[in-house]
């Protein structure tokens, strides 16, 4: 049975911004902020950066109340439905917001979504930040202890921790549409200390985890006959109401660009969300397509429906094979980095995996018609022939925006030294 095992099997605390409750002095002081208004894996890139937020200025993180979330049904959601919460826990100090009412002696109205957020816009400090606009430095001197960083900013507003900011009780991020704090936290913070980057990454890697009964769900998914025991590989074809209409190609194209990638007659999960059965078709013919409707009936019955993309999420990442994703889909992004940090663990049952990006759309190179045609065959692992697996960030974002993509950097620049 595949295990979906990435990361220190018995990770510490880090303390390097959270020192120990007994510890401190003065006043808790909190930090809240709204769910994004986007989709699942937005919410959740939107989320890393309140983790390291909370760990970085010492305060309490208070998850907000349930809310409906865009694509995930009707039924109002928790975070907590989602993420481990004793991982939360082993990194920062977390109250749900009942916790917060219960502490601060309030009334058990604010409970609710709409009144939970009405009494922080009263009550709570604001910095109107929107996190593809502004980049925190931290510390305040970081642009000037580290000359590198000045480059990565690209024209954005660089913000600190100084103010009304670090002095207020309570700080909250509205999600709004002039200030949204939806990004990547690899780009957003520019940490004077290159050990803080990657404690950052450690911090983020360690303590947002799928609850366990998600992740056992993925592991029975595994199981079903039609993936158990295969060298599988794994593609996310994004359609349905993703707006960026150059990446939905049609099968014949995605079959083009993809067969030196895999095998013919090769076993390939596909997630996508088409509903017409027939677009795959020409998949069919050159592989063994597998989709979620063909895995193990009452597995599949058992996952709750606001789950099942994440459940496929997990899937695609433990394909043995190679993974290849629509560009510019954060679903496809975070596959790719769960990869990641599943290839560099050693207990994990896919240690060395192919971590290489790969889409189903031509390569991404403005520079010649012919950097434009599919992919030829890669030489080895972790080595995309066209160099858009090691490139980092601030080199690539010219052409391809950063939420739109998984940097090498993220998985394979960690520390647990603490």
């Amino acid at each position: 049975m595949t295990r979906l095992t990435y990361g220190p099997s018995n990770p510490g605390r880090l303390n390097q911004f959270r020192p120990a409750a007994e510890a401190r002095s003065g006043p808790v002081k909190y930090l809240t902020f709204q769910i994004d208004s986007g989709g699942w894996n937005n919410i959740l890139m939107h989320f890393e950066i309140m983790v390291v937020l909370a760990w970085l200025t010492g305060r309490t993180m208070v998850l907000p109340p349930e809310t409906r979330m865009y694509l995930l049904g009707e039924e109002r959601l928790s975070l907590l439905d989602f993420f481990d919460r004793e991982a939360l826990d082993r990194h920062l100090d977390v109250l749900t917001p009942e916790g917060f009412i219960a502490r601060e002696g309030l009334g058990d109205e604010l409970a609710t979504h709409e009144e939970f957020h009405r009494y922080m816009n009263e009550n709570g400090y604001a910095p109107g930040w929107n996190a593809m606009e502004e980049a925190l430095a931290h510390p305040g001197n970081a642009l000037t202890a580290r000359f590198e960083l000045i480059p990565r900013l690209f024209g954005r507003r660089p913000v600190g921790i100084v103010g009304e900011m670090e002095a207020c009780d309570t700080l909250y991020f509205p999600t709004t549409k002039n200030h949204r704090m939806f990004g990547v936290a690899e780009v957003f913070f520019l940490f004077g200390d290159p050990q803080d980057e990657r404690r950052a990454r450690t911090l983020i890697r360690d303590s947002i985890r799928y609850r366990p009964e998600i992740i056992e769900q993925a592991e029975a998914a595994l199981q079903s006959p039609a993936l158990a025991g295969k060298e599988f590989g794994a593609m996310h074809i994004r359609r349905g109401d993703f707006q960026y209409d150059n990446t939905r190609i049609d099968a014949e194209s995605i079959v083009t660009h993809t067969e030196n990638l895999f095998c013919p007659g090769q076993t390939i999960y596909a997630a996508t969300d088409e509903q017409n059965p027939q677009f795959l078709m020409p998949l069919r013919d050159r592989y063994d397509v597998v989709t979620l409707g063909q895995l193990d009936p009452d597995v599949v019955s058992a996952i709750p429906y606001h789950l099942l993309g994440i459940v496929e999420t997990l899937i695609c990442a433990a394909a043995p094979d190679r993974f290849v994703g629509t560009r510019l889909s954060t679903f496809s992004a975070r596959i790719s980095i769960l990869r990641g940090h599943m290839s560099l663990t050693p207990e994990s049952d896919l240690a060395g995996i192919d971590t290489a990006l790969y889409y189903t759309q031509p390569p991404f190179r403005h520079s010649s018609a012919e950097a434009r045609q599919p992919y030829g065959k890669p030489a080895t692992k972790h080595a995309d022939a066209l160099g858009e697996t090691d490139q980092p960030w601030w080199e690539s974002q010219w052409q391809v925006p950063v939420w739109g993509r998984a940097y090498q950097a993220i998985w394979a620049e960690t520390t647990v030294e603490e």
